[in-house]
């Protein structure tokens, strides 16, 4: 016990099967980190970004969990009511 996440991250990607699910999820954790950055850096709740955007602290909390997909419409009202700009590029594999 007592071990960090990035302990067990480290040791747990070493399984290739572990590994290659991990790095299909990768752009699903870059935008949950982004959004939960945007929201902290903002200085918000999730009950405050949620009463900005019209919607429920719930909704806020399934999109910075990951769980599902938001929608781009969704991501814009995130940004604004974090009083942030969405950036988005697409890159060459």
């Amino acid at each position: 016990m007592g071990k960090s996440m990035s302990e067990m991250k480290k040791r747990l990607m070493k399984n290739p099967k572990f590994q290659k699910e991990y790095e299909s999820l990768e752009d699903e954790f870059a935008l949950v980190h982004a959004l939960i950055e945007a929201r902290t850096r903002a200085g918000l709740t999730q009950q405050q970004v949620a009463e900005r955007m019209g919607t429920t602290q719930s909704s806020v909390a399934r999109m910075e969990s990951g769980s599902g997909f938001p929608s781009l419409t969704s991501i814009k009202k995130y940004a604004e009511a974090t009083d942030s700009k969405i950036d988005i590029n697409l890159i060459p594999a």
